[in-house]
């Protein structure tokens, strides 16, 4: 008879020691999870803040992605799993070029997202600026971004691994934006994290990509006329 071994208790927001195995069976299903070096974690809820640049920063890419069939694009909760007994990471967002796809599976993403992007908040700046960052720069997440959504703070990091897998931090265009590498075209302005109310996806591809999300629009009107 094979002996179960007594799982931890549930506590949001405490890194907890545990197998990864253990951390699968352990992990409520809907809660943002993540297991590393040994440790799993169920996050606290999150603020309605932290949930909007989330929401905010996954739609901008994702149409953006879709408009030039770039890739895919996730948001938690769709881990990384960098290797069998790797971390299991969870991204706000992430992004995969097509090339890469093959990486893509239903229940996971086997290897490193090709951009990262994360929204600090009280109980995961720490680890995303901290142990988070330092995985995925040796792991080999070519871009992460970083944007606070904490009252009051407005941080905003955009990292680059350069040739030797090092992070370097990008700097801004004079306009103050930032300009990926891993998805053609696309740039970040940080005042768009800032405001409130926050714009609309909608808005922000018309700043990003005014021509083709233009078309795109004339387009899906035509089709609701036929």
């Amino acid at each position: 008879m094979v002996q179960q071994t007594t799982l931890p208790r549930l506590v949001r927001g405490e890194w907890l020691p545990m197998t990864y195995e253990q951390f699968l069976a352990w992990a409520p299903d809907g809660m943002r999870t993540e297991w590393t070096d040994g440790e799993g974690i169920v996050y606290m809820t999150t603020s309605d803040r932290h949930q909007a640049i989330v929401l905010l920063m996954a739609s901008v890419l994702d149409g953006f992605v879709r408009l030039f069939g770039l890739g895919r694009v996730s948001f938690a909760h769709y881990p990384m799993k960098f290797w069998p007994d790797g971390p299991h990471r969870e991204p706000d967002v992430l992004f995969v070029a097509t090339d890469h796809l093959d990486r893509w599976s239903e229940q996971r993403l086997h290897g490193p997202a090709g951009f990262a992007f994360e929204a600090l908040s009280e109980d995961t700046a720490g680890e995303d600026r901290g142990r988070k960052r330092n995985q995925f720069e040796a792991l080999g997440v070519p871009e992460y971004v970083m944007a606070d959504s904490r009252p009051g703070r407005h941080t905003f990091v955009y990292l680059r691994r350069n040739a030797a897998g090092h992070y370097e931090d990008v700097e801004p265009d004079q306009d103050g934006r930032y300009h990926s590498e891993v998805i053609p075209g696309f740039w970040l302005d940080p005042r768009w994290f800032r405001q409130d109310p926050l714009p609309t996806a909608e808005q922000l591809l018309l700043q990003v990509a005014p021509d083709e999300y233009r078309r795109y629009l004339v387009t899906l009107l035509d089709s609701t006329r036929e």
